[in-house]
Protein backbone atom coordinates (compact mmCIF):
# COMPACT_ATOMS: atom_id res chain seq x y z
CA UNK A 1 0.00 0.00 0.00
CA UNK A 2 1.14 3.68 -0.90
CA UNK A 3 0.95 5.83 1.43
CA UNK A 4 -0.05 9.51 -0.22
CA UNK A 5 -0.15 12.56 2.59
CA UNK A 6 -2.91 14.95 2.61
CA UNK A 7 -2.23 18.32 0.85
CA UNK A 8 -1.17 21.83 2.52
CA UNK A 9 -4.86 22.84 1.69
CA UNK A 10 -6.61 19.52 3.15
CA UNK A 11 -4.19 19.69 6.22
CA UNK A 12 -5.15 23.46 7.21
CA UNK A 13 -8.87 22.50 6.56
CA UNK A 14 -8.87 19.71 9.03
CA UNK A 15 -6.79 21.81 11.77
CA UNK A 16 -9.84 24.68 11.20
CA UNK A 17 -13.07 22.55 11.04
CA UNK A 18 -12.07 19.09 11.49
CA UNK A 19 -16.07 18.29 12.09
CA UNK A 20 -16.63 19.19 8.40
CA UNK A 21 -13.54 17.38 6.93
CA UNK A 22 -14.35 13.65 5.04
CA UNK A 23 -13.80 10.29 6.77
CA UNK A 24 -10.22 9.54 4.37
CA UNK A 25 -8.66 12.51 6.07
CA UNK A 26 -9.71 11.93 9.52
CA UNK A 27 -8.50 7.97 8.64
CA UNK A 28 -4.88 9.11 7.24
CA UNK A 29 -4.54 11.81 9.89
CA UNK A 30 -5.30 9.68 12.91
CA UNK A 31 -2.90 6.68 11.42
CA UNK A 32 0.49 9.45 9.53
CA UNK A 33 2.38 10.86 12.08
CA UNK A 34 3.68 13.08 9.38
CA UNK A 35 0.40 14.59 9.07
CA UNK A 36 -0.70 14.73 12.65
CA UNK A 37 2.89 16.75 13.29
CA UNK A 38 1.70 19.13 10.41
CA UNK A 39 -1.80 19.55 11.58
CA UNK A 40 -0.54 20.36 15.42
CA UNK A 41 2.13 22.72 13.55
CA UNK A 42 -0.72 24.40 11.75
CA UNK A 43 -3.13 24.69 14.95
CA UNK A 44 0.03 26.63 16.69
CA UNK A 45 0.00 28.68 13.74
CA UNK A 46 -3.63 29.94 13.70
CA UNK A 47 -3.99 30.25 17.67
CA UNK A 48 -0.96 32.45 17.38
CA UNK A 49 -2.59 34.46 14.71
CA UNK A 50 -5.97 34.68 16.75
CA UNK A 51 -4.13 35.76 19.89
CA UNK A 52 -2.46 38.36 18.28
CA UNK A 53 -3.90 42.29 19.04
CA UNK A 54 -5.84 44.76 16.25
CA UNK A 55 -3.19 47.48 15.37
CA UNK A 56 -4.95 50.39 15.41
CA UNK A 57 -2.92 53.55 13.93
CA UNK A 58 -3.03 57.03 15.58
CA UNK A 59 -4.50 58.67 12.24
CA UNK A 60 -7.61 58.69 9.49
CA UNK A 61 -6.03 57.18 6.80
CA UNK A 62 -9.03 58.16 4.31
CA UNK A 63 -8.31 61.63 6.09
CA UNK A 64 -4.72 61.10 4.28
CA UNK A 65 -6.04 59.69 0.98
CA UNK A 66 -8.81 62.49 0.55
CA UNK A 67 -6.17 65.03 1.08
CA UNK A 68 -3.63 63.58 -1.77
CA UNK A 69 -6.24 63.32 -4.29
CA UNK A 70 -6.46 66.14 -7.02
CA UNK A 71 -8.85 68.57 -6.89
CA UNK A 72 -11.12 68.76 -10.07
CA UNK A 73 -11.42 72.45 -11.96
CA UNK A 74 -14.73 74.21 -12.01
CA UNK A 75 -16.33 73.89 -15.61
CA UNK A 76 -18.16 76.74 -17.02
CA UNK A 77 -21.33 75.43 -18.83
CA UNK A 78 -22.72 78.93 -19.15
CA UNK A 79 -22.64 79.83 -22.52
CA UNK A 80 -24.72 76.26 -23.12
CA UNK A 81 -27.32 77.05 -21.13
CA UNK A 82 -26.88 80.66 -22.68
CA UNK A 83 -27.73 78.51 -26.28
CA UNK A 84 -30.56 76.55 -24.85
CA UNK A 85 -32.64 78.77 -23.93
CA UNK A 86 -31.83 80.38 -27.18
CA UNK A 87 -33.41 77.49 -29.24
CA UNK A 88 -36.13 77.09 -26.93
CA UNK A 89 -36.92 80.93 -27.33
CA UNK A 90 -36.58 80.36 -31.34
CA UNK A 91 -38.67 77.15 -31.09
CA UNK A 92 -41.58 79.27 -28.77
CA UNK A 93 -41.38 82.05 -31.60
CA UNK A 94 -41.57 79.90 -34.70
CA UNK A 95 -44.77 78.14 -32.97
CA UNK A 96 -46.12 81.67 -32.35
CA UNK A 97 -45.18 83.02 -35.58
CA UNK A 98 -47.13 80.02 -37.44
CA UNK A 99 -49.89 79.82 -35.17
CA UNK A 100 -50.63 82.77 -34.18
CA UNK A 101 -52.30 84.49 -36.52
CA UNK A 102 -54.44 81.11 -37.21
CA UNK A 103 -55.63 79.64 -33.73
CA UNK A 104 -59.17 80.24 -34.76
CA UNK A 105 -58.64 78.09 -37.73
CA UNK A 106 -56.45 75.53 -35.92
CA UNK A 107 -59.49 72.69 -35.89
CA UNK A 108 -59.79 73.55 -40.13
CA UNK A 109 -56.83 73.46 -41.30
CA UNK A 110 -55.70 70.34 -39.36
CA UNK A 111 -53.94 68.45 -41.22
CA UNK A 112 -50.90 71.31 -42.31
CA UNK A 113 -51.12 72.09 -39.07
CA UNK A 114 -50.38 68.34 -37.33
CA UNK A 115 -47.72 68.11 -39.92
CA UNK A 116 -45.55 71.29 -37.76
CA UNK A 117 -46.57 70.11 -34.72
CA UNK A 118 -45.22 66.84 -35.56
CA UNK A 119 -41.67 68.24 -37.01
CA UNK A 120 -41.74 71.05 -34.57
CA UNK A 121 -42.12 67.98 -31.78
CA UNK A 122 -39.90 66.18 -33.16
CA UNK A 123 -36.92 68.86 -33.16
CA UNK A 124 -38.05 69.67 -29.98
CA UNK A 125 -37.22 65.65 -28.35
CA UNK A 126 -34.44 65.77 -30.28
CA UNK A 127 -32.64 69.74 -28.94
CA UNK A 128 -34.27 67.59 -25.25
CA UNK A 129 -32.31 64.25 -26.32
CA UNK A 130 -29.59 66.15 -27.38
CA UNK A 131 -28.97 67.90 -24.02
CA UNK A 132 -29.56 64.94 -22.20
CA UNK A 133 -26.94 63.31 -23.68
CA UNK A 134 -24.07 66.59 -23.67
CA UNK A 135 -25.30 66.88 -19.69
CA UNK A 136 -24.38 62.97 -19.19
CA UNK A 137 -21.18 63.69 -21.50
CA UNK A 138 -19.99 66.48 -18.97
CA UNK A 139 -20.46 64.69 -15.74
CA UNK A 140 -18.73 61.64 -16.85
CA UNK A 141 -15.77 64.30 -18.30
CA UNK A 142 -15.92 65.41 -14.59
CA UNK A 143 -15.15 62.30 -13.16
CA UNK A 144 -12.65 62.15 -15.50
CA UNK A 145 -11.08 65.45 -15.40
CA UNK A 146 -8.81 66.25 -11.87
CA UNK A 147 -6.76 68.71 -13.26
Amino acid sequence: MKNIHLTDEEIQRYALETENCPKVWTDHIQHCPHCQQQVQAYQLLFEGIESQEQVMFDFDLADLVIEQLPQSKPVQDKPFVFSIAAVVALMIGVAGYVFGNSLTNLFFYLQPILVGLVILTSFGVMVFLGIDMYQRYKVQMKVLNFY
